[in-house]
């Protein structure tokens, strides 16, 4: 059943391509998160003239854009450097553009790096962005814009490899969490768990190469790869945990 909220965003897609073919000019929605991206693209028709940016080819956070190529995007990158030793992660820029009323869905991805983060945002708040940030907590930034071609590599999450049973949910849950599997059961029966930012609450729900499990209070894993079995049997395979 579709939910009040991925509703009245379809609905708004929906909108904004009207929109764009009776004025014949471009319009955009987002910046989305993953859930919101991904269910738009399975539920809007394939005709629609839709593209989706988030200012970088390997952005997560998008804009939905109708009647609308990439460099038509309302999007700027913003640059933030502060001195190499504070090791500043991605939760503290995004605190403190909420704190200063900067609307989450005017903020795309925020890639960290030593002594630098790029930022990417809605054109529109650049101004507002450039005269008021010169902080993140107490770490003073100095704030211009970025050059996309050295762009940071992001820091922020460990690769490991995991040797599970079977690609069932439960064990994902249960090795990536540290949990019994009777306690990752109870979390995904919980609704504590998602797959690509859907809840799923069947513990037997097959994982594939791609995959996004995010579990409540432990963070976010892809697995990125499948990389056969051991001697004994067990499936091996590469996750990616972000912090």
């Amino acid at each position: 059943m579709i939910s009040p909220e991925d509703k009245l965003l379809l609905d708004k897609a929906y909108d904004a391509i009207k929109l764009s073919e009776r004025r014949n000019i471009p319009r955009f929605l987002g910046f989305l998160n993953e859930h919101e991206s991904l269910y738009l693209q399975r539920n809007l028709p394939k005709s629609a003239d839709i593209c989706f940016f988030g200012g970088y080819p390997d952005a997560t956070r998008l804009m939905l854009g109708a009647g609308a190529e990439e460099e038509d995007f309302p999007i700027t990158a913003l640059q933030l450097s502060y001195k190499p030793e504070y090791e500043l992660r991605h939760r503290d820029f995004l605190g403190a553009l909420m704190g200063l009323g900067i609307r989450r869905d005017t903020v795309g991805d925020i890639l960290t790096g030593q002594g630098r983060t790029v930022i990417f945002v809605r054109e529109d708040i650049v101004p507002y962005m450039l005269s008021n940030v010169d902080k993140i907590g107490r770490v003073g930034v100095k704030i211009g814009y970025a050059d996309l071609s050295d762009l940071p590599v992001p820091d922020d999450f460990d690769e490991q490899v995991f040797t599970l049973s079977s690609l069932r949910l439960d064990a994902f849950v249960a090795h990536a969490a540290n949990l019994s599997r009777e306690k990752a059961a109870r979390l995904i029966k919980n609704e504590m768990v998602t797959v690509d930012h859907v809840t799923e609450n069947g513990v037997a729900f097959q994982l594939f190469e791609g995959a996004t499990v995010t579990i409540r209070k432990y963070g976010k894993f892809v697995l990125t790869a499948l990389l056969g079995t051991s001697r004994k049997g067990k499936l091996r395979i590469a996750v990616r945990h972000y912090r």
